[in-house]
């Protein structure tokens, strides 16, 4: 099959399957040839289902020929992020600790996918315990941008946001606690949903954070994401039919820029995009409003964030590192010999503060009914550059990620390199369908290519 004809969504490759013009076997072994070819550059996966995809293939194919009703995600080869359980199946959490680590049953997220029919291509890379946001991986390789090898694809999600915009696979499931599915989203070009915290099972997929774990999605467009939510929501039976149903009307909506935040401290090239973008949604109908937020402009207070994040980092590995704390890479030792530090009380004391910013959700959107962000302040750096740039690109990540809200980062246009830029929105809690629907809006009127250089 040529490449040139292969869909580029799941609506698309659903669609063609339906009429006949495809099946699944055809798609999951075109995406397995162009793993094997392109993988040992980008590192996207570090395990590949090659026999059992073709086999649960073929057997989608049966089950449509045979006149099985088939949802949008039947016969859909996707990747799972290797921090996230496979029945029987390696799944490393990026560390050479877990190279042997089988699990005995699926995360509920996989459980969701497979029972809405999709096809698991494999498990992708990511930085070590998802502790990262470069994409660096000491043990299975680091991740590199599928734009330009020498910059980082983003983290931790970084080898399902690599193997996307390699055209490598239809979907990614990846985690975000702090921004790794945002980041490796923008840096990467493609689309990154982080849902609100706690609508998503978090079941059967090794921990970070549990405080601000969320599950979420990488796709090559704003539809796919909406597909996917549906399956991990609701039961095939009703995945038949999209619940998640996209408009592009934004007429009247209130889209919130922050006063001394949004565009603070800001590569030139980014803030020129996303002007672009403000004007492409002002054209569409929406009302461009410029708001306060003392929480976002002074009050964050990012220590609150990181003594929750790595006091429950090290209780979720504290007799590993007791044992051998060299078994891990250099990320991960330091997060840790943090966490070791944190006393219990301090973290309750932490906990306590988190639990009373919550009224700041309210706050934020009192006056409008999403914010919009960059992804990130700059493009994808570097492979090889210092941490404390990766730790400068949390800025738009971590307040977000401290108050559960939901967030999706899409493609916004390129610098002069031509590495993506992303546009972040952010909506209050439970209104992923209101994002989706600004997202989808501007994303019809967007002209961003989504064709790999590949």
């Amino acid at each position: 099959m040529q490449a040139d004809s292969i869909p580029k969504t799941i609506a698309q490759a659903s669609q063609q399957m339906q009429s006949g013009l495809l099946t699944s076997r055809i798609l999951v072994k075109h995406y397995l040839e162009g793993i094997q070819k392109f993988n040992p550059t980008l590192k996207a996966f570090i395990t590949v289902f090659e026999q059992q995809a073709l086999g649960t293939a073929i057997q989608k194919d049966s089950e449509r020929s045979n006149g099985q009703e088939c949802g949008l995600l039947h016969g859909i080869p996707i990747a799972v992020k290797d921090n996230i359980d496979t029945v029987g199946v390696n799944t490393t959490v990026g560390s050479q600790l877990f190279c042997d680590r089988i699990p005995l049953s699926d995360s509920v997220i996989v459980q969701k996918l497979k029972a809405a029919g999709a096809v698991i291509l494999g498990k992708t890379n990511l930085s070590e315990f998802a502790a990262d946001l470069s994409g660096n991986n000491l043990f299975y390789g680091n991740t590199c941008n599928v734009w330009n090898h020498n910059h980082s694809s983003g983290g931790s999600s970084s080898g399902s946001a690599s193997a996307i915009a390699a055209h490598l696979c239809l979907a990614g499931i990846g985690t975000d606690t702090g921004g790794s599915i945002r980041v490796p989203a923008s840096w990467s070009g493609v689309v990154g949903l982080r849902p609100t915290h706690g609508l998503l099972s978090n079941e059967g997929i090794f921990p970070r954070a549990p405080s601000f774990d969320t599950v979420g999605f990488l796709t090559n467009c704003v539809e796919d994401i909406a597909i996917l939510l549906d399956a991990a929501l609701f039961p095939i039976s009703t995945n038949l039919k999209q619940l998640y149903p996209l408009s592009n009307n934004i007429n009247g909506l209130k889209l919130g820029i922050i006063s001394n935040y949004t565009f603070r401290g800001i590569e030139p090239e980014v803030a020129k995009e996303i002007y672009n973008a403000i004007s492409i949604l002002k054209q569409l109908g929406a009302e461009i409003i410029t708001i306060n937020s003392p929480f976002l402009e002074e009050e964050f207070d990012e220590v609150t964030y990181s003594t929750i994040a790595l006091y429950e980092f090290h209780q979720i590995l504290q007799a590993e590192y007791a044992t051998n704390p060299n078994i891990f890479g250099a990320k991960v030792q330091s997060d840790l010999s943090k966490g070791v530090k944190i006393s219990h009380q301090s973290y309750k004391k932490a906990k306590q503060k988190w639990e009373e910013c919550f009224l700041q959700r309210q706050k934020l959107f009192q006056q409008v009914d999403i914010l919009l962000t960059p992804t990130t302040p700059m493009v994808a750096p570097l492979l090889n550059t210092d941490t404390k740039i990766y730790q400068l690109n949390r800025r738009f990540m971590l307040p977000f990620s401290f108050l559960g809200l939901p967030a999706i980062s899409l493609p916004c246009g390129r610098n002069c390199q031509g590495l993506p830029i992303g546009l972040q929105l952010v909506g209050n809690s439970y209104t992923e369908a209101l994002i989706l629907r600004v997202a989808f809006a501007f994303q019809l009127a967007s002209t961003f290519s989504e064709d790999s250089l590949l």
